[in-house]
């Protein structure tokens, strides 16, 4: 007899931890299955953005993460050089740009972090267990195959020896870019397959002598011969170089440990101890999935998308996905919304997907330009001879082009319109039918508003307690205007039981953030806001409102219903 469960997650990477600590959280019945033996032992993503951050706090495991974190002064520059303790030819410092400077502390209560995904994944994992009070994650089960009819997918799961069966209401495809749910979804990817092609070298050393002479995270490198980045996922642990290679002439299978030592030495550049823990190909892609439902599967993470590493938008797309996805699967599960709430899922993330990956895809290109500015586009005669004129003559010409170069990368590494959550363009949310302030200035291209669409924005309650801390994924938030309380508390308690709860809760004007009071965001005719459990703002109250409980039981069906509409509407401000 199949085992019956409400979710069966596949995957326990980053996306699938944190969809069943939601899942658990929320009360819903999930199995989740890995078919690997373990969690992943080597570093891969490492840039935790600031949303993802928001979110992990959501769910207890951001101070955690940032006891892991790189320090904040190891990590502020990104470097170009001809090795690690050779020639440096560029220099990108992001002082002011990481961790509790004014760039983050106006509007987040979070920063970013950079954490390798082998020490990330035990602290969802743990998190899981405590949440879920056992450890759910069964390992060394891999997914067969599925079917799905009108109530829910059957799905064959083998541990290597025997094949059981596993009956869900819905399936999530968490299981990386190979998908076995993707494919067995008989979904196709759109986008090109392969960008170009890396060595991957895992290595464990203490840097720290070359850290302290050279701070970085991630160091370029190009000279004669040698082409990749070095990351430092640990100042003391692990760390990878990626070299870029051409698999037609040199077969990734082709590198031996003495090879791999022998260009390691030369990224290192001098006498320092390492080991080689491991080292395989990978291939950079930029593929979305045509759609990220098929019926009751569901994909997430690099299931349904695959980016460039360049800008750190892989991992933190899927944290994304897992947010919006999970409280409209739990609202379907319990018969507060429609079925077609989850179709909300795709139109919301995909258009978030398609930019990530043609930011990232941007960011790649534009490298090419500290390329060109080396002359290595015209070979590594010409390379060798512009690095012997740098190293000879610090004030040559070409150091111009290079820093103007280099300096052209900041958006790549720092831009804050990428840090947090994007604003989505369509969606089930409402029409903001009255002006809607934006108090707090564009920086790098991310606005705070309360415009429909958009995530609410950072504002301190009370010491220590953001107004973001007031979401709840079970259940939507009602801000309301101090006063404003019992009225709005009685078109509540009216339609109460027939969609989510709604939570009030009640802003004085008075209250600040660092850069915007309530007062600010609201301007001189406060509004009541609704919040989905994501964090999203789904409708604001339009001015001169009759009857409230008419009103707030529109927007609670539309946004139940998964009726779509799209951003921009709004009245300007």
């Amino acid at each position: 007899m199949a085992h019956e469960t409400d979710i069966l997650i596949v995957g326990a990477g980053p996306a699938g931890l944190l969809a069943a600590i939601l899942a658990s959280q929320l009360g819903l019945r999930f199995e989740i299955i890995e078919m690997r033996a373990g969690l992943h032992t080597e570093p891969s993503a490492h840039v935790l953005k600031t949303h993802s951050m928001e979110v992990y706090r959501r769910i207890g495991i951001a101070d955690a993460i940032f006891a892991q974190s790189t320090p904040e002064e190891l990590q502020r520059c990104i470097v170009w050089c001809e090795s690690l303790s050779g020639l440096c030819y560029g220099r990108l410092d992001l002082c002011g740009k990481k961790g509790l400077s004014p760039r983050f502390t106006n509007i987040s209560p979070v920063y970013s972090a950079n954490v390798p995904q082998n020490v990330l994944e035990p602290l969802l994992k743990a998190r899981l267990c405590d949440v879920a009070g056992t450890d759910p994650v069964r390992f060394g089960q891999r997914l067969v195959d599925f079917t799905q009819d009108g109530d829910a997918v059957s799905a064959r799961i083998s541990d290597g020896e025997t094949t059981r069966e596993v009956r869900a209401r819905y399936i999530l495809g968490a299981d990386g870019a190979g998908s076995q749910v993707r494919r067995s979804a008989g979904i196709a990817m759109d986008g090109p397959p392969a960008l170009a092609h890396f060595l991957a070298i895992h290595i464990q050393s203490d840097m720290m002598p070359i850290l302290e002479r050279h701070p970085g995270v991630v160091f370029f490198l190009r000279a004669p011969g040698l082409s990749g980045f070095f990351i430092v996922h640990q100042p003391v642990g692990s760390q990878v170089f990626m070299l870029r290679i051409d698999p037609g002439s040199t077969p990734p299978d082709s590198f031996d440990e003495a090879q791999c030592r022998a260009i390691i030495d030369q990224v290192i550049g001098c006498a320092h101890e390492y080991t080689i823990t491991s080292n395989g190909s990978w291939v950079m892609s930029a593929q979305i999935a045509r759609h990220y439902r098929n019926g009751r599967a569901l994909l997430v993470g690099d299931a349904g998308h695959r980016f460039p590493p360049t800008g750190g938008l892989g991992l933190n797309t899927g944290v994304e996905d897992v947010e919006n996805l999970m409280w409209k699967l739990n609202a379907v599960i319990r018969g507060k919304a429609s079925d077609r709430l989850l179709d909300s899922y795709e139109q919301e993330c995909r258009p978030i997907a398609i930019r990530n990956t043609e930011q990232s895809v941007r960011n790649n290109e534009r490298m090419q330009i500290i390329e060109t500015a080396l002359g290595g586009d015209r070979g590594d005669e010409v390379l060798a001879a512009t690095l012997r004129e740098l190293q000879s003559n610090g004030a040559h010409p070409q150091f111009a082009a290079l820093t103007t170069a280099v300096n052209d990368q900041i958006d790549h590494f720092a831009f804050l319109e990428l840090e947090m959550a994007a604003r989505l363009t369509r969606g089930v949310f409402a029409d903001a039918l009255r002006p809607v302030p934006t108090p707090v200035e564009r920086l790098e291209g991310y606005q705070p508003s309360f415009a429909p669409g958009g995530h609410l924005p950072h504002f301190w309650l009370s010491p220590g307690r953001s107004a973001l801390d007031t979401l709840r994924f079970d259940r939507f938030i009602l801000f309301v205007p101090a006063g404003a309380e019992n009225e709005w508390s009685v078109a509540v308690d009216a339609i109460a039981g027939d969609y989510l709860p709604v939570d009030i809760v009640a802003l004085e004007g008075s209250m600040r953030s660092d850069q915007a009071s309530v007062a600010d965001y609201w301007g001189e005719q406060p509004f009541a806001m609704l919040v989905r459990p994501d964090g999203r703002i789904g409708w604001v109250e339009p001015a001169g409102i009759e009857d409230r409980t008419a009103e707030l039981e529109r927007v609670l069906a539309l946004i139940s219903n998964g009726e779509i509409c799209s951003a921009g509407r709004e009245q300007a401000a």
